[in-house]
This record gives structure tokens, C-alpha cells and sequence, in this order.
């Protein structure tokens, strides 16, 4: 039985990390509208969604005993700057890069706080990352 609670544990991760990224994306694509300066392709998005729930699942896993505050901090820290450097090496200018580096870490900050303390709140699951 322990082995379906894993697989449980994992599959319920991947959507609170998913969850977490939609809605950062959400936020950042109302961003991208403020200003011509800060568009970008109709890619952008689709691909911010894929390689941010990977990365995001992937360090899930290395910060999943820390504390709430810890946690959220250093999730948000590595889909930001670990996105920001994707961006880079695709040719966006340096100056959108470190604008949207902060604005994403921001907004990923206080969205994964708000996920991971309702998760750990309403979940029966006893430290639900894995």
C-alpha cells in the first residue's frame, strides 16, 4: 500500500506545482500586456507552462522538508531564474531579463506560499511532497 500512497503523493504533487505554475502564468501574461516593451511571442507562454512545471517538480523534490517560508522561497528562486536563463539564451535583451526575472520571482513567491499553505491545510496527506 505504501508504494500507491507514493504514486499518489507524486501524481498530487505534479498538479499542485502545475496549479501553481497556470496561475503564475495567468499573472505574468496580464504583465506582458501592460507595456508593446514587454510582449512576447505566442510560444512564450506555452513553453513558460511546460518547462516551469518540470522544473518546479523537480525542485519539489529537493525542498519538500523544509518549512513553508524556505520552501516557497527557493521554488520560486529556481523556476525564476532557471526560466530567466532560457530567455536569455533565446536572444530576449538583457534588460527584460532581469525586469522579468524580479516581476516572476515576485509573483511566483507569493503564489506558491498562498498553494503550498492551503495544500498543507485541506490535503489528508501527512507532507504531501513527496
Amino acid at each position: 500500500m505504501p508504494k500507491i500512497l507514493d504514486f499518489k503523493k507524486i501524481i498530487l504533487t505534479l498538479f499542485v506545482v502545475l496549479g501553481i505554475i497556470l496561475i503564475f502564468a495567468l499573472i505574468d501574461y496580464f504583465a506582458h500586456q501592460l507595456s508593446i516593451e514587454y510582449s512576447v511571442p505566442p510560444r512564450y507562454f506555452p513553453n513558460k507552462i511546460i518547462y516551469g512545471t518540470v522544473i518546479g517538480f523537480i525542485t519539489s523534490l529537493f525542498v519538500r522538508k523544509h518549512k513553508l517560508f524556505t520552501k516557497s522561497l527557493v521554488f520560486s528562486l529556481v523556476i525564476s531564474v532557471l526560466l530567466q536563463i532560457k530567455y536569455f539564451l533565446e536572444g530576449y535583451p538583457r534588460d527584460f531579463v532581469f525586469t522579468f526575472l524580479g516581476i516572476h520571482f515576485i509573483i511566483l513567491l507569493v503564489v506558491s506560499s498562498i498553494i503550498f499553505k492551503l495544500t498543507e491545510k485541506y490535503t489528508n496527506i501527512e507532507n504531501l511532497f513527496i
